[in-house]
């Protein structure tokens, strides 16, 4: 699962934002939050990282949605609810977290087969500003209510409550894009669609690195390969070889996806970072390998601290909060058969956002 420097929806306003807007070391850090879904890169071979299902993770959905712009995808979790699935606000809005999203559908891959479940309500943090918002990094939080309750072998998942995230090891699982850490997500032989997993550590809060940052909101790990040279923090004066090769990161299309710290999700992919060259706009190398933003190695990520959002989460599921929009969509659970799940595997191929 290797994050690229996108992971969520800027382009327009943002796309000047991405290119350098936070400054460390006399640099700027890109961050390219324009494609909305991102999957998971990693340091070997990217075919062992898939996750089969009944293997735990079936809680884990891919998901389809129609925008404005057109069809996107990303990654979520089913809360213990069993009517909602947890995501990324930037997968549903625009640059300025106006929801755009018309019809929603997830997907569970289940030992039976794939199933997939409409979306009848859509609840966005009401603090999320978008991307465009520098200062709103935080509060990337939505939740997608079901029109029914999803199967009963698609595990729920409980959120994350303590504080004590930074320095935990954990586990991140998504649909993104694929590929290997030295030459970053390969979408022509790693597309979007296929649930992997593997482990990174939280480093650092956001504002620890960027006073700009929303405070307790976002939690930061970069993708180390075990070489100093390539240690994105240690190029700011913070080492730390984390995981070294045993490390993934996100990409495209695992926007929205868990990380979960014993079995409790954490965090939920956000977004993508490097160091850039203010002069052409390149990732700097070292850290990165490769110079370029496609979360490759020494290229760091954020993901919103549930933690942070836990009251928010809980009065959604209480039925305390009111939805964001409601999707006009028929109340109807369809399984897949051989020729749909092909029609839908390709539109999931295009980026999310």
């Amino acid at each position: 699962m290797q994050f690229p420097l996108f992971h969520g929806p800027l382009r327009s306003l943002k796309s000047t934002i991405t290119s350098g807007v936070i400054i460390f070391a006399g640099l700027f850090a890109t961050l390219e939050i324009g494609d909305r879904a991102q999957a998971y890169v990693v340091s070997g071979d990217p075919n062992d990282y898939i996750v089969s299902p009944g293997n735990g993770f079936d809680g884990v959905v891919s998901l389809f949605l129609q925008k404005s712009l057109g069809g996107f995808d990303c990654s979520g979790s089913l809360l213990s609810s069993g009517r909602h699935i947890l995501t990324a606000a930037h997968c549903l809005t625009d640059d300025f977290g106006f929801n755009i999203t018309n019809a929603a559908t997830a997907f569970f891959d289940l030992p039976t087969g794939k199933f997939g479940i409409n979306i009848a309500n859509i609840f966005i943090y009401p603090d999320w500003d978008g991307f465009a918002d520098f200062d709103s990094f935080g509060g990337d939080v939505a939740i997608l209510e079901l029109v029914s309750a999803a199967p009963e072998a698609a595990q729920r998942y409980d959120i994350y409550r303590n504080t004590d995230e930074i320095g935990q090891v954990s586990t991140k699982v998504g649909y993104g894009l694929s590929g290997q850490g030295n030459q970053g997500y390969n979408p022509g032989n790693f597309p979007f669609g296929v649930k992997r997993s593997g482990q990174n550590v939280y480093e650092f809060l956001g504002e620890n690195l960027d006073p700009g940052v929303l405070p307790s909101a976002i939690l930061l790990y970069d993708f180390d390969n075990g070489l100093p040279e390539n240690d994105a923090f240690g190029f700011v004066g913070i080492p730390n070889l984390g995981l070294g090769l045993s490390e993934v990161s996100t990409a495209p299309g695992d926007s929205g996806g868990p990380t979960f710290i014993n079995g409790l999700i954490a965090g939920i992919t956000s977004y993508g970072q490097c160091f850039v060259n203010p002069i052409n706009f390149e990732c700097v190398s070292p850290p990165d390998v490769d110079n370029i933003g496609n979360s490759s190695f020494g290229e760091f990520s954020g993901d919103t601290r549930v933690s942070t959002y836990a009251s928010y989460i809980d009065d959604v599921l209480a039925g305390k909060i009111t939805p964001t929009s409601r999707v006009p969509e028929p109340n109807t659970i369809f399984a897949l058969f051989t020729f749909a799940a092909l029609a839908v595997s390709s539109r999931l191929k295009k980026k999310l956002k």
